[in-house]
């Protein structure tokens, strides 16, 4: 055997040696501490406790079908409706319902302590699943066992109630909610329209999908005014050239007036004439580049408007010869009367068809006046196309967005008013009690179990500590190595405790004796512990009660 080994076996049997020893600081700790451990389980009050399960079922219309309009979570709903159920007013009526503190044990107990000690005892534990439906349990404890179970099932009662007055709350207030939301969106729907409405009939002709065909009847209406100015310049030109027949014929019948122009003066031109001419002739070229407006064709205009009046001052100044005796007309006064009267009646349709062409003139630039009216609102609507567009893409865009919303709100009034329809035919998500409430058979407290184990603890855990520093005080040398290591002395052989008297062997035989009797009596104990917390108080009760009736 090695040394360490034979250290080992030496403080073995040391503590042994000295649990033996010192036997009664192990035996009498622990028969007290099951005397105290039996006392606390059979005198402490019995605690029950008992539960109900409550499933959170779905909705059993399927969610593709009809979205629910609350998504709060279970724990949430669970939490709210632990607040409610646990206020004063639903706990007094769990007091009365499940007839908790009735007795004279309760007289002097305020009702605000019976509801703050019910509250206390409530439990609620919310188990969620990923899986498949959630639930969760209502815990209450209590002395009384049917009061423990009746509180629980109506504290259940009061959730699933909660729980139905809380959906519809909720599912009605969003639905009433989303109705106002509705009304409000589809005012605003209705203003924009009627704006958007409004401003496409006050901007009619100039919006931007009219582009195109403003551009189109721009360009024709260019085409028609410049085909009309030509027109009128053509016009023109004649009617100059009209006015220069006119002005000829004038010349020539003054100079037939036999009293007046002689032959030779009838074959000449004066020098205003002449003058007169150029100048028309200047005018119709000016007329082929510039309108009436410019300011040469206007200072031109008005001279040969002061030289015709000359002309006709000339004309009116010539003196008569004086007064001869009529003669005779010849044949050649008679033709030259003849053809006065004729270029008379060519000089008065030549100045009916000027006239005519004149008035042409003036309704032919009425119409150019027009048509640049047109034109200039064309090209301002062509323009103002751009902020047009601008200003349409705004509205449109006002419009749109609050539509889309209103079709939004629109689809979730639906949803509401089915869901509302759903709570009211019970067709939502439900709690639903799985497992109500039963009397609970034995306590939760005492827990006789662990308070066995803890008594075997405490009595072996005093008794070995007591040993130890028992021991640790103890300065006797008692083992033959204590010696040799202290006094470095060799030990050659020990004697072992001889009792010859008959006192001391009467002693030793009634210590061992009584150590008997107390080990029996802590196995009894301890058999006695095990019965009560296996079995329970009843079970003892009615063993000993028989046990009692067949002793007596």
């Amino acid at each position: 055997m090695s040394d360490d080994a034979a250290k080992s076996a030496i403080k073995v049997d040391y503590y042994l040696e000295l649990v033996v020893r010192r036997r009664w600081l192990l035996i009498v700790p622990f028969c007290l501490a099951m005397l105290s451990g039996i006392y606390v389980g059979i005198t402490a009050p019995r605690i029950y406790s008992t539960k109900t399960l409550i499933l959170v079922e779905p909705q059993s219309i399927p969610g593709r079908f009809v979205q629910p309009l609350t998504s709060t979570p279970v724990q949430q709903r669970v939490s709210t409706i632990s607040q409610k159920v646990k206020s004063r007013t639903y706990l007094e009526q769990v007091i009365k319902d499940a007839k908790l503190y009735d007795g004279p044990a309760y007289k002097n107990m305020l009702p605000e302590e019976k509801v703050s000690a019910v509250r206390r005892k409530i439990k609620v534990k919310v188990k969620t699943s990923r899986k498949g439906p959630s639930s969760f349990t209502i815990t209450y404890s209590g002395k009384d066992p049917k009061k423990v179970a009746d509180a629980v099932n109506a504290l259940a009662t009061f959730f699933i109630d909660e729980s139905v007055k809380l959906t519809e709350d909720q599912v009605i207030g969003a639905s009433n909610f989303l109705a106002q939301q509705l009304k409000d969106k589809a005012k605003q729907l209705v203003d924009v329209e009627t704006k958007l409405q409004r401003y496409r009939m006050k901007y009619m002709g100039g919006l931007p999908n009219q582009l195109a065909t403003n551009l189109s009847m721009l360009s024709g209406l260019q085409k028609q005014l410049a085909s009309k100015q030509e027109s009128v310049r053509e016009q023109k030109r004649l009617l100059l050239s009209i006015d220069e027949q006119m002005a000829s014929l004038q010349e020539e019948i003054e100079s037939y007036d036999p009293g007046v122009v002689t032959e030779e003066m009838g074959k000449t031109e004066s020098g205003d004439s002449v003058a007169l001419k150029q100048l028309k002739k200047e005018y119709m070229n000016l007329m082929t580049k510039y309108t009436e407006r410019h300011p040469d064709v206007v200072k031109l205009k008005k001279k040969i408007k002061n030289l015709q009046s000359k002309i006709a001052e000339d004309a009116k100044t010539v003196v008569p010869s004086s007064h001869q005796p009529e003669k005779p007309k010849t044949k050649a006064e008679l033709l030259a009367a003849r053809y006065k009267a004729m270029k008379e009646g060519q000089l008065q349709k030549t100045q009916k068809k000027y006239k005519d062409l004149q008035h042409d003139i003036e309704l032919q630039e009425e119409k150019i006046r027009a048509l640049t009216e047109r034109i200039a609102d064309y090209e301002q609507r062509v323009e103002d196309t751009p902020r047009r567009e601008q200003e349409l893409v705004s509205l449109k865009r006002d419009y749109n967005n609050i539509g889309k919303s209103y079709n939004q709100l629109l689809s979730r009034k639906l949803d509401a008013d089915i869901a509302v329809n759903m709570e009211r035919n019970s067709k939502g998500e439900r709690f639903r009690i799985l497992d109500s409430a039963q009397v609970p058979k034995k306590p939760v407290s005492p827990d006789v179990k662990k308070l066995l184990l803890f008594s075997i603890v405490a009595g072996l855990g005093i008794g070995g500590g007591l040993i130890f520093v028992l021991d640790l005080l103890d300065t006797t040398l008692r083992r033959p190595e204590d010696i040799e290591s202290l006094l470095e002395i060799p030990v050659l052989a020990t004697i072992p405790n001889v009792y010859y008297s008959p006192k001391d062997r009467m002693k030793q035989l009634i210590d061992q004796g009584m150590t008997l009797v107390f080990i029996m009596i802590d196995l009894g104990l301890l058999a006695l512990f095990g019965i009560l917390a296996i079995k329970g108080l009843p079970f003892l009760t009615r063993v000993s009660k028989k046990i009692m009736s067949k002793l007596m």
